[in-house]
């Protein structure tokens, strides 16, 4: 992870001021002052090189002497995540952006373990999101929405049936993939799936949900490598 970069929601151009969470890292644990260059970067595919101007007991002031813009480093890859135990969601959104999730969709299903999140347990989330962006040298920031969404785009979903083909043989971008809870889908949720998109094996085995949503990740992040 690039030690002297850090996140900011806002256009990178002129002068920015720092506050909140990720000042406090500058200022408390890297310990930066004024005349200190440091990387920006907003979540929308932008790398700034700032040099740190003032800072007080609340933000610094940092002038934008450059930029850079990137693409994101893969097509489109959507995961669709049945609601599990709050840890395991929490590795979901970590190990997921850290392999080029763009979007993520969280929903309850019949079987899942959490019906809902709150207002906090989402800022939660996006602080994993912004500290996995971060830690990956990624520039382009995933976004988590609530439900099921209707895409224009290959959906691919754990099956468990012996003729459901190997994602690794199906495998391609830009993909949607849709992991059930713990517990597994319903006979009618699989009926609905199956009308949406394909089913796909991920593994021999059975996986738990964390596990079948980061193999499945993985095998489609790498058809683009």
């Amino acid at each position: 992870m690039p030690h002297d970069r850090f996140y900011i929601d806002t256009p990178l151009s002129g002068e920015v001021t720092l506050e909140g969470e990720e000042f406090r890292h500058l200022n408390r644990v890297m310990r930066k002052k004024g005349g200190d260059s440091i990387e920006l970067v907003n979540g929308r595919g932008v790398l700034a090189l700032g040099k740190i101007l003032t800072t007080t007991r609340r933000d610094a002031t940092i002038e934008i002497i450059k930029t850079e813009m990137h693409e994101p480093a893969i097509p489109p890859l959507i995961l669709i995540q049945a609601l599990p135990k709050l840890p395991l969601l929490e590795l979901i959104i970590q190990k997921g952006t850290e392999l080029g999730v763009s979007h993520f969709y969280l929903y309850a299903s019949s079987h899942s373990e959490k019906k809902d999140l709150s207002p906090n347990q989402l800022k939660r989330l996006d602080h994993i999101l912004i500290s996995a962006m971060k830690q990956c040298g990624r520039l382009d920031l995933p976004k988590i929405e609530m439900g099921f969404p209707t895409l224009e785009i290959p959906l691919f979903f754990g099956d468990l049936s012996e003729d459901a083909p190997l994602l690794s043989q199906r495998a391609t971008l830009p993909a949607a993939l849709a992991i059930g809870p713990g517990q597994g889908f319903t006979e009618k949720e699989l009926e609905e799936l199956r009308s949406r998109g394909q089913g796909v094996r991920l593994a021999p085995y059975t996986l738990r949900t964390e596990t079948a949503a980061i193999a499945g990740l993985s095998l489609l992040a790498n058809t683009h490598s």
